[in-house]
């Protein structure tokens, strides 16, 4: 999970990057996807967003003893999961240069 939200995170600010590319023609050319990931490895971006997503799935897992298949309330913690992973995503988007 953590791994999969610092993707959208790196992916979100490389297509950024890549659109800024387009226009500036004549220009030397950069790998997107290399630079937004250099940027989120120095930022403190990483730290919270691994800090952020452990708390949340150990909550999320601190909430049931007893697993039932199928039960409403599994579903419903579930949705407060994935709505906590949007949240931090979102959160921690990298900063526009």
């Amino acid at each position: 999970m953590q791994l999969g939200s610092a993707a959208v995170i790196i992916f979100e600010n490389a297509f950024y990057l890549w659109g800024q590319q387009r226009y500036r023609l004549g220009q030397e050319s950069v790998y997107p996807i290399r630079v937004a990931l250099q940027q989120y490895i120095a930022s403190p971006n990483a730290a919270a967003v691994r800090e952020a997503l452990s708390s949340a799935v150990h909550i999320y897992e601190a909430g049931f003893s007893h697993w039932i298949a199928g039960s409403a309330r599994r579903s419903q913690r579930k949705a407060e999961l994935i709505d906590t992973i949007f949240e931090v995503v979102l959160q921690h988007r990298l900063p526009r240069p």
